[in-house]
């Protein structure tokens, strides 16, 4: 994780802490080695202690491309003209804690039901972590403690999205509802994120306008 530093230590700054918001993967690689730093730990042993195992997330570990994981999917690319093609090679453990984690559908579903059940957070926590810290500078963010912030279908949720080369990921909780939706897709560009909201509209049975 050290070494991800080197990636960008020299780049200015894009603006003054607290004044605007930017979304940066990087900005994780130095939270995961403030957490190193805190725990004298390295960031995936503590989180398997921590999040993983309490979570029964038993499939979630560090990606490492060239490792046999059992049952692991295969990715793929949708090229311009449509034809779907094998994804290349990505090394992303340079992402961590940002990236570079594999898990699978029922290991987040696990993830999110431990979060509803106070498993992993104290409720004062999670209500700061869910908590939008507005810049002073620039457009409004929706963006909390890693987590992003929004109403649907007149519930307050939390969630994220993700992707990179072969992958297409989105979960999304409603905790006032106490359910939670989680989309994994093996193909890249794909809207997982209005499929998570269409299958969150079935649980909380929205009335469909048409």
């Amino acid at each position: 994780m050290e070494e991800s530093l080197q990636l960008f230590a020299s780049d200015p700054l894009l603006s003054k802490p607290g004044t605007q918001f930017h979304y940066s993967t990087y900005g994780y690689t130095l939270l995961g080695c403030v957490l190193e730093g805190a725990a004298s730990q390295k960031y995936v042993d503590f989180v398997r202690e921590n999040v993983f195992r309490p979570a029964a997330m038993d499939h979630t570990q560090a990606d490492d491309f060239f490792a046999i994981v059992p049952h692991r999917t295969r990715w793929y690319h949708k090229d311009k003209s449509g034809a779907v093609h094998n994804a290349g090679v990505l090394d992303s453990s340079y992402k961590i804690p940002g990236g570079g984690l594999i898990s699978s559908a029922d290991d987040m579903a696990n993830f999110e039901a431990a979060i509803l059940a106070g498993k992993l957070l104290k409720r004062t926590t999670r209500d700061l972590m869910w908590t939008v810290a507005q810049p002073t500078e620039g457009k409004p963010s929706h963006y909390a403690l890693g987590w992003f912030i929004a109403d649907k279908f007149g519930v307050h949720t939390a969630g994220h999205s993700g992707g990179q080369q072969g992958t297409d990921t989105d979960f999304v909780i409603a905790p006032e509802r106490n359910v939670g939706v989680v989309v994994l897709a093996n193909l890249d560009n794909v809207n997982t994120g209005a499929l998570a909201d269409s299958i969150l509209k079935i649980i909380l049975d929205v009335p469909d306008k048409n």
